[in-house]
């Protein structure tokens, strides 16, 4: 798919059921493991393969996917999952890795894949023998070999089945997670992962083996560790708004103590002009809480200073003279207390 195609689609390729059937027989997971998806889209992969075994976790930057998640996830994050998380290290029996397929670009650097910089972020929060399934193009093999050559062991590259595979050229890596893998075994796991990247298509698929040859078990068991951090630094209003409701903080009586109090009523002897109104809100005069058709609204006035062109002239000397005049922009923004939802009048 193009890099543009890619980016429309948030880099979401969801693993086909026919893999996901697979990779639920070879999993043993104990009643207690932990199970991550860091790009876990609507939460049917994980999911399935935890099939009511295990706790699960699970991250998700689009809300609408994140959403959905809640619905089958133990535990959800809505947020980037390489910058907005903490997550507690060698905390994980099993890594699902299907990560976006695009390149990382900032401002100044050298562009990465972000293939490797999952990888590189969610490798460590596997424990010691715990396992890795992860799904990308199988060209992407080559700037993710190092990472992986160096921390797993066990290493084992399968193609996904020939109709799934023509679209996204998708490979399921697999591996046991060790502290450090020796440097001689490493070098050997880095370059052979390199050279089954550079494969054309065609030989990949001849060369690398289905996943339905695979007769390794996955054991996953629970961690020993009970102690687990595990948020974003994004507030998701779905998760807040029914705390604030619970907590007490939009009740009246509390809500009289934080804003300010009624305005008084004023009858104008002339209709107020822009300017007045722009005085009256930088004066905070009409902030305050209000209720209109029902509604619970908290407003708050902003005005914005701007100069307004009001002539152009050139004299005989060729001089430009510019005639501005200040003008006040007001804005009201208002806070519905009940739908969580900010409206702006300008």
């Amino acid at each position: 798919m193009a890099r543009l195609g890619s980016q429309a689609k948030a880099g979401f390729y969801p693993t086909p059921d026919s893999v996901c059937c697979q990779l639920q027989q070879l999993l043993d997971i104990d009643t207690d493991a932990r199970l991550l998806d860091p790009c876990c889209g609507e939460g049917k992969t994980l999911f399935a393969l935890a099939a009511g075994r295990g706790t699960t976790y699970g991250i998700e930057l689009d809300h609408q996917r994140a959403t959905e998640a809640r619905s089958r996830i133990s535990r959800q994050l809505w947020g980037d999952a390489l910058v907005e998380t903490r997550i507690s290290s060698a905390s994980f029996g099993l890594l699902y890795l299907n990560p976006p397929y695009d390149f990382a670009m900032s401002p100044g650097s050298k562009a990465e894949r972000l293939e490797s910089l999952f990888l590189k972020r969610y490798q460590e929060t596997l424990h010691k023998d715990g396992w890795l399934v992860f799904v990308i193009p199988y060209t992407v093999l080559k700037p993710c070999s190092a990472t992986l050559a160096r921390h797993f062991e066990m290493l084992q590259v399968f193609a996904f089945p020939k109709d799934e595979f023509q679209v996204f050229k998708q490979c399921v890596v697999l591996g046991r997670k060790r502290p450090m893998v020796h440097k001689d075994e490493a070098v050997k796991a880095e370059h052979s992962l390199a050279w089954l990247a550079d494969r054309e298509a065609d030989e990949f698929l001849k060369i690398a083996p289905q996943l339905s040859a695979c007769s390794t078990v996955m054991t996953i068991p629970a961690p020993k560790s009970s102690c687990l951090t595990f948020r974003s630094t994004r507030i998701d209003p779905l998760e807040v708004i029914p705390l604030v409701r619970k907590s007490g903080l939009l009740d009246d009586l509390l809500a009289n103590d934080l804003l300010p109090g009624q305005c008084n009523s004023i009858r104008p002897l002339a209709p107020l002009k822009n300017g007045h109104l722009a005085l009256m809100l930088a004066g905070g005069y009409m902030n305050g809480e209000i209720e209109m058709d029902g509604r619970r609204l908290v407003i708050k006035g902003v005005v914005r200073k701007t100069e307004k062109v009001q002539s152009v002239n050139e004299n005989s000397d060729g001089k430009t003279t510019v005639t501005t005049r200040d003008q006040y922009l007001p804005t009201v923004k208002a806070i519905d207390m009940a739908r969580a939802e900010m409206l702006t009048i300008q």
